[in-house]
């Protein structure tokens, strides 16, 4: 299978996938750069984070249901110029109000970037090539994860511990989602790959008995468990790095960092499955997650910072592709959209609730002691049903 050629779909949502997700790893680390410059509190910092999650919680399964009626291009499409249009309103968000309204439209943008690409994926990849598609398509985000904070932070540039220009980041933005919009603006008019039909029961009870089944709620709690530690990394490294005196470069090249080594990672996951099974991947990557997050906390040099968060990378870019591969094996093809939505629901859900606890967690003992309570997150996850 791995030898074969790629789907004609394919290239162009790796190519769309990585410049939206570089987009947003600009944004992300440089709404908590912003957010200092207005002063605002590590509590306030934190509440601003999960803003960006918290709209997609009530629209994920909704979304789920209007991709099988409304088609994955379409959303692809409108997801991206909504990011784009978001970049654009940050550049003149001075106020703590405005950045936190910008942030949740660009959750709710990128939710729609990425129920379009992983409902894509699971419909028309073949069952046998779901690690190797789904792997690509997160080596997409992986690649986008780690140039989009280098290519913040040279824009930026670096006044201290502060950037000399978030706007100048912001704008960046803007140009990266026009880019990402040209190999998939046609697909604005495609129909959806499998129609949908509302379920009689509606979308709530659907995706209530969609969890029941085996090893899905497994599946879900590990994603979101892993979606929300890498989230809040993001968010918190920045802050981590000012009480520590770090540059702004520092950060921008662990982010990178961390970034790069999950790509590697997803890179070679066809591999790894042929070599170990599901189950083992996924035990042992978290486990050595739960041990870097919790050595996060004791690095006090950017040195020290990177080698962990170089081997945290890795680990935790293991888990996501497997639970996607696991959701959309485990499902009906008429159900994938909402399991897929099911699955990014319980992502935002973690990362509307995790960062609002690591922002009062850093109010009282700082950013460093955020990164036990994501040690403690992972670990609760090994204990999931996940045998089943």
């Amino acid at each position: 299978m791995s030898r074969e050629r790629l789907a004609p779909w394919a290239k162009p949502l790796i190519l769309s996938s990585t410049l939206t997700q570089a987009t947003i790893y600009i944004l992300r680390p440089m709404i908590t750069y912003k957010a200092i410059e207005l002063n605002a509190s590590p509590a306030q910092i934190g509440l601003i984070a999960a803003l960006y999650a918290l709209f997609p919680v009530l629209l994920a399964l909704q979304f789920g249901t209007l991709v099988g009626k409304l088609g994955e291009g379409k959303f692809i499409v409108a997801g991206t110029l909504a990011m784009l249009l978001t970049s654009l309103a940050l550049i003149f968000a001075n106020s703590l109000l405005l950045l936190a309204i910008a942030t949740g439209v660009a959750g709710i943008a990128h939710l729609a970037c990425m129920v379009g690409g992983q409902t894509m994926v699971a419909l028309r990849a073949p069952e046998d090539g779901y690690d190797r598609y789904f792997g690509l398509y997160t080596f997409s985000a992986s690649l986008g994860h780690m140039v989009g904070p280098l290519l913040a932070t040279i824009v930026a540039g670096s006044n201290g511990d502060l950037p000399k220009s978030t706007s100048n980041a912001f704008a960046l933005g803007v140009l990266i989602c026009f880019i990402a919009l040209i190999p998939v603006l046609s697909w604005r008019n495609q129909r959806p790959s499998v129609e949908v039909k509302s379920s009689e029961t509606g979308t709530y009870s659907a995706a209530l008995s969609l969890i029941k089944k085996p090893g899905i709620f497994a599946a879900i709690y590990l994603s979101l468990a892993i979606s929300a530690t890498a989230d809040v990394l993001v968010v918190f490294l920045p802050l981590f790095g000012t009480e520590n005196n770090f540059s702004p470069y520092a950060i921008g090249a662990i982010l990178a960092l961390r970034a790069g080594t999950a790509m590697i990672s997803r890179l070679f996951l066809g591999r790894l499955s042929d070599r170990f099974s599901t189950y083992q991947l996924l035990m042992w990557s978290t486990g050595v997650s739960v041990l870097m997050c919790g050595a996060m906390a004791f690095a006090k040099s950017p040195l020290t910072l990177g080698a962990v968060v170089l081997v945290a990378g890795f680990s935790l870019g293991i888990g996501q592709p497997l639970t996607m591969s696991l959701v959309a094996q485990k499902t009906l093809e008429q159900e994938r959209a909402l399991a897929v939505s099911a699955r990014l629901m319980g992502n935002r859900l973690g990362q509307f609730l995790v960062p609002i606890a690591a922002g009062l967690v850093a109010a009282s003992a700082g950013a460093g002691a955020v990164f036990i309570g994501l040690s403690v997150l992972l670990a609760s996850s090994l204990f999931s049903p996940s045998r089943r």
